[in-house]
């Protein structure tokens, strides 16, 4: 009787566990799935459209993963 208890604990634990993976791993895609629409966006913008958002060329992937902006000289 103890075995079995044992037993189903760890299947529990198991679906568990695969169940947070398959959630974080979903979260990640949507994540993933926005900062590339913005990338593919903003990629394809002229040095005059990406300066009146106030980026410039090497900002671009940056801003569409939401980094914070590095200091300037």
């Amino acid at each position: 009787m103890a075995y079995t208890t044992a037993s189903h604990a760890d299947h529990d634990g198991m679906v568990s566990r695969v169940a947070r993976a398959v959630s974080e791993f979903v979260s990640a895609w949507f994540e993933a799935s926005a900062a590339y629409a913005v990338y593919k966006e903003l990629s394809v913008a002229s040095r005059s459209e990406l300066a009146a958002r106030g980026l410039r060329r090497q900002d671009v992937a940056r801003f569409s993963m939401d980094l914070p902006t590095l200091m300037r000289e």
